[in-house]
């Protein structure tokens, strides 16, 4: 049976991933594929999504370890893989920002064992299609009083694990820091190879 296909875009904030989502989606739409944006976590997804909202952007200390708090993100995926499969099935593709990499990447860099965070979302659907932004971010899309956009060090930190974790997983790797018609370019030749569009 065909399926719509599952594309993330990995990499650490501010790095233009949402624009260029809604850049793919629109030339999907025009080559006549249905296709939709997803942005991991799900805030609205209950109970999980408030919980890590406020965690990220209550302005104070993480109180949790970090690998309570990788349990709730997994959760968060867990709770909506559902609606994602019947999205698939009905042969729509899904354009997500982050997902279980996302999740290894930052609890990596923030003391979690890596082989612990593989382990727990092991049994999720895998993407199709995975394509890591790289570069400088855009500083001025940066969040105040969210717990990781105000620490540089950790982001710095961040972008190294997603490097690593790139090369292991085989994500395709995307500079980000040309102009946004430059990078749309690049992403849709990806996606144009992998999938014989």
């Amino acid at each position: 049976m065909k399926k719509g296909k599952f594309i993330v875009f990995y990499g650490i904030n501010n790095l233009g991933k949402s624009t260029q989502a809604e850049i793919l989606i629109n030339h999907l739409k025009k080559e006549g594929i249905k296709a939709e944006y997803l942005k991991y976590p799900i805030y609205d997804l209950k109970p999980t999504g408030p919980f890590i909202n406020k965690v990220l952007r209550s302005g104070k200390k993480q109180e949790i370890s970090e690998e309570e708090l990788q349990m709730w993100y997994t959760l968060n995926r867990f709770q909506y893989e559902p609606k994602l499969k019947a999205k698939l099935e009905k042969v729509i593709w899904i354009i997500a920002e982050d997902y279980i990499g996302t999740g290894l990447a930052w609890g990596w860099a923030k003391g979690a064992n890596l082989e612990y965070l593989e382990n727990m979302n092991r049994p999720l659907l895998c993407e199709d299609l995975a394509i890591l932004f790289i570069g400088r971010r855009f500083m001025d899309g940066k969040e105040e009083k969210h717990l990781h956009e105000e620490n540089d060090n950790l982001m710095i930190k961040c972008q190294g694990k997603h490097l690593l974790l790139g090369k292991k997983y085989h994500w395709r790797k995307i500079s980000a820091n040309g102009s946004r018609e430059e990078v749309a370019e690049k992403i849709w030749k990806v996606v144009e190879k992998e999938f014989n569009l």
